[in-house]
């Protein structure tokens, strides 16, 4: 319990800290911006044809493109930005270990990430609620899939889509811990996703990519708001074990280079 307190006290400092920077904002100004491009790019109207399509896109969009984006590289600032100021000394000051400090970087890494698919979900159900329709899928007459079908759907590809996405922010925090230059951290942070994402598939290696889930999820959406009936298995099972397998990976390699580390150089 000892643990679990220090771990809360750090989290709540880095989220009161989190909050008074400007930078914190611009992820998720930018994540509504997109989904409001997105529906120029898809119209949403109100003319008895349901919008499910739009919800899809301005999500994913926002999301896997900006979203990601941002979630890479406010994670690979949370750790060598202090190492190269030189105040993650100051963390430990108190009686916090190391890995307490690097459970409430996580923790607000995480917070991050919400924050995002909050604002994206928020707002492309705001447009959609406003000017377009949402109230489930009908062919001939016959109502296929209720809007609360719909909606429920939307919600567990959500929740889905946090797990690979909770596991890009323990990636970007492993690359964070491994340099002291911000700029470097993000870079590499970056650099790599992108190689990864190329790469993954012509290798036969996406099925073992957990960036590779991101998606998965919004096909049972899109295919629900074509009328069909996509089982969530076995796409669920794999989307859970490979981000939770790699996000373990990632978290012991950042707490041994950080238990390894000369934290007050």
């Amino acid at each position: 319990m000892g643990a679990l307190r220090r771990i809360g006290t750090v989290y709540r400092v880095e989220i009161t800290k989190a909050v008074r920077l400007k930078w914190s904002y611009v992820g998720p100004a930018l994540v509504v911006v997109t989904v409001i491009g997105a529906s120029f790019v898809r119209p949403v109207e109100r003319d008895s044809v349901s919008d499910y399509d739009f919800i899809a896109y301005a999500t994913t969009v926002s999301l896997n493109l900006v979203g990601m984006f941002f979630v890479l590289m406010y994670g690979a600032g949370l750790i060598s930005s202090e190492l190269s100021r030189g105040t993650a000394r100051l963390a430990f000051v108190r009686p916090v270990l190391r890995r307490e400090w690097l459970a409430a970087k996580t923790l607000l890494g995480v917070t991050y990430a919400a924050a995002l698919v909050v604002c994206a979900a928020g707002a492309t159900w705001l447009i959609t609620v406003l000017f377009g329709e949402a109230e489930g899928v009908s062919f001939g007459g016959d109502i296929v899939h209720t809007g609360l079908d719909m909606s429920k759907t939307y919600l567990i590809a959500l929740v889905l889509h946090l797990v690979p996405l909770f596991t890009a922010v323990a990636y970007a925090i492993m690359v964070s811990s491994l340099t002291r230059s911000t700029a470097s951290a993000i870079g590499g942070a970056v650099g790599i996703w992108l190689v990864v994402d190329i790469v993954k598939h012509p290798l036969g290696a996406a099925p073992f990519v957990f960036s590779t889930y991101l998606e998965r999820p919004w096909q049972v959406f899109l295919d629900r708001a074509d009328g069909l009936s996509r089982a969530w298995a076995p796409d669920v099972y794999y989307t859970v074990g490979v981000s939770a397998a790699w996000f373990a990976l990632f978290m012991v390699v950042s707490g041994l280079v950080l238990s390894r580390r000369n934290i007050g150089a």
